[in-house]
Formats: structure tokens, C-alpha cells, sequence
């Protein structure tokens, strides 16, 4: 039972390949839908117009509702919530030196990232008003950051991993 433990389930977090699909999966997830909205709506919108550019501004009006009255009726929690909870996770990874909370704080922090600033974009769009080519616009743009953070995010995490694995004391037994 040890040798599946450690092939399949080990601690050794970046060095198991199922941490690597949950970082995959979390990212291609994250960068696909933007306010709970995938990209294929917005390219519909962008290219065939009519009832398509309607649906897609209902999606993120409906969205950006529900995002704001979550986020503003408690975001003083929910801020000290994520900073106590980041806080700790780093403090276990890098002072204490546990690799697995290193690697749910180098997905996690990008993460956090990317969610103020969907909140920041839910804002602005309630705001500004923003209807059709403009909000095309600012939807695909927030798009575009999720995946510059998401690919270096994903090229952090495999350099700090392989630098774990191979300078930790127990690389040579690998």
C-alpha cells in the first residue's frame, strides 16, 4: 500500500502529475470563462451580432448582478478571509518549508489575482454601462490578462517545481 501512496498519491506535490492536471484544468477553466460567461458567446456576439450580441449582454448583466451583491455585501470578510488564508498558506510553504502548501499557494495567489480583478471588470461594466462593441471589447481584454497571469503562473510554478525537485534532499532517491 506504501508504493501506491507514494507513485500515485505522494506528497511530493511537484513531482506528481496530478497537480499538474488540477493546474491545468484549474487554469483552461479560469481563462474559458470570464463573469461566468465562456468565450464562445462572446465571439458569437462579435461576429454575428443580432440576438447573439442581446444574449451575451443579458449573460453578463445577469453576471456582473450576482458577482457585486456577493462581493459587496461581504467583502470585508471575504477580503480578510483570502489574506488570512494566503498569509498562512505561505508561512507553511516557504518559511516552514511544506511543499504541498507551496504548490496550493502557487495556484491559488494567480488565482486570488485574477478574481480582483473580475470584480474590478464587474464593477467598471456596472459603472460605465458598457453595451455592445465596448463591452466585447473590455470582456476580451480581462480575457487576454487572465491567460498572461494563467501562462505565468503556469511558467513560476514549473521552474520553482523543478528547482524543488531537484535540489531537495531527496532527489537522489527519485
Amino acid at each position: 500500500m506504501e508504493g501506491f501512496y507514494v507513485e500515485v498519491i505522494g506528497s511530493r506535490s511537484f513531482a506528481s502529475i496530478w497537480y499538474w492536471i488540477v493546474f491545468a484544468v484549474v487554469w483552461t477553466r479560469t481563462t474559458h470563462w470570464t463573469l461566468g460567461v465562456p468565450y464562445e458567446d462572446a465571439r458569437s456576439a462579435s461576429a454575428l451580432g443580432g440576438q447573439y450580441s442581446e444574449d451575451f449582454e443579458t449573460q453578463i448583466e445577469i453576471n456582473v448582478r450576482k458577482t457585486l451583491l456577493v462581493f459587496e455585501s461581504h467583502s470585508t470578510f471575504y477580503t480578510a478571509c483570502a489574506a488570512f488564508l494566503l498569509g498562512t498558506v505561505f508561512t507553511l510553504g516557504f518559511y516552514f518549508d511544506l511543499e504541498l502548501m507551496q504548490a496550493v499557494f502557487l495556484l491559488v495567489c494567480p488565482l486570488t489575482i485574477v478574481s480582483a480583478l473580475s470584480i474590478h471588470l464587474a464593477q467598471r461594466l456596472r459603472d460605465e454601462n458598457m453595451r455592445d462593441v465596448a463591452l466585447i471589447k473590455a470582456y476580451i481584454w480581462h480575457r487576454r490578462v487572465k491567460q498572461a497571469i494563467g501562462a505565468f503562473s503556469i511558467f513560476f510554478a514549473a521552474f520553482w517545481g523543478v528547482s524543488q525537485t531537484l535540489f531537495s534532499p531527496y532527489a537522489s532517491g527519485l
